[in-house]
Formats: structure tokens, C-alpha cells, sequence
């Protein structure tokens, strides 16, 4: 199963759909029994969230835990931690050779999202930037963003108003109207 077909699930939910349920939903897709949420202190300019998938037996978090595991900065609130919970859940379908499971693939991926202009990201980076999409693309049915542009086009509704039905940080809000935000969730779902 793919990410596709959570996609799928989630254009016949409705907004604000729980995390809870595109959690399941996206345990199943991708067979996978559990996923831990911890809640720690970061430093927020750098990251957000993390994820770290079970079959990394390295990192001490799986070994306690025994799962996959989310990480989120503890005094984000609630709609910047659904968002970043949603967005880190979305790399359980992320592949082998874009995860972020070592060191050295960890630190390649913290200088790319430090670069000022990359001429050609590593595939750790590419695979946050789909998870962004993605995220955005779970959150808000394709139906309901068609007609929150034309609320929105009408000043019926704002930016703040559709971040407060979605509960997703208003900042990420005009992403939903961008001309590549279709671009990039149908390469996505191909």
C-alpha cells in the first residue's frame, strides 16, 4: 500500500479529520503495528519534529520505546503539533534510500535545510519536501480546498479562518492555493 491510497481515505474524510484516525489509517497502508509520540524540547528554528522508524535499532528512543516514534517540540500548540505530527507520520511511507537513518544522512540533510540556494538536494530533503506536501494534502480534501479558494477569492473567509477549520499553522495556508501545491501532490500520488 501506498500513500496514494491514504490520499484516497482522506478526500472521503472531512475537515478537521483527527490525527488519530490518519495515524491508523497510515499504520495499516503501511503495515506497520504502532508509532510512540513524545513530546520533547527543541530548538524550534532548526526543528520541529522528528521521525525515527523501529528498524533503526541505533537510536536509544526505538530501543526504549520498541516502535516507530514521533517527536515533537513540547510548547508547539495544538495546531503547529497536529501539523507536525501529521507531516513527520507521513515518512512511514518514505523509501529506503530517502530516509534520514543514519548520522551522516542526518547531517546531510540539517546542511541542505541550512543551504541558502541548493542546486541539487539529497534525497533526505526531498523526502521532507514531499512530506509537506503530503501532510497538507491529508489535512485538507481535495473538495473542501476547491471551495475554500473560491470563499477565499470572494473575501468570504481568510487565511486565518481556513487555518482555524483545517487546525494547521495559518502560515502554511496559501501553500493550499499555490499553483505547484497540485503539481506536486499529483507527482506524488502517481
Amino acid at each position: 500500500m501506498s500513500y496514494k491510497n491514504l490520499y484516497e481515505f482522506a478526500q472521503k474524510q472531512t475537515p478537521k479529520t483527527s490525527r488519530n484516525i490518519i495515524r491508523d489509517e497510515a499504520l495499516r497502508l503501511a503495515g506497520l503495528q504502532s508509532i510512540a509520540h513524545v513530546k520533547s524540547g527543541m530548538d524550534v528554528t532548526v526543528c520541529r519534529g522528528l521521525y525515527f522508524s523501529a528498524t533503526s535499532k541505533t537510536h536509544k528512543i526505538v530501543q526504549q520505546l520498541g516502535s516507530h516514534v514521533i517527536i515533537t517540540e513540547r510548547s508547539l500548540n495544538e495546531c503547529w503539533t497536529r501539523f507536525v505530527y501529521v507531516k513527520e507520520l507521513m515518512h512511514v511511507f518514505t523509501p529506503a534510500h530517502e530516509a534520514s537513518d543514519t548520522g551522516s544522512r542526518f547531517e546531510e540533510l540539517l546542511a541542505d535545510l541550512s543551504a541558502p540556494i541548493l542546486s541539487s538536494p539529497s534525497n533526505q530533503m526531498l523526502s521532507e519536501v514531499d512530506a509537506f506536501w503530503m501532510s497538507l494534502a491529508v489535512l485538507c480534501p481535495e473538495a473542501r480546498r476547491l471551495e475554500m479558494k473560491e470563499s477565499l477569492e470572494k473575501n468570504e473567509i481568510d487565511n486565518y479562518g481556513i487555518a482555524l477549520e483545517l487546525k494547521i499553522p495559518e502560515q502554511y495556508v496559501p501553500r493550499l492555493f499555490e499553483e505547484r501545491y497540485l503539481r506536486n501532490v499529483n507527482r506524488i500520488i502517481k
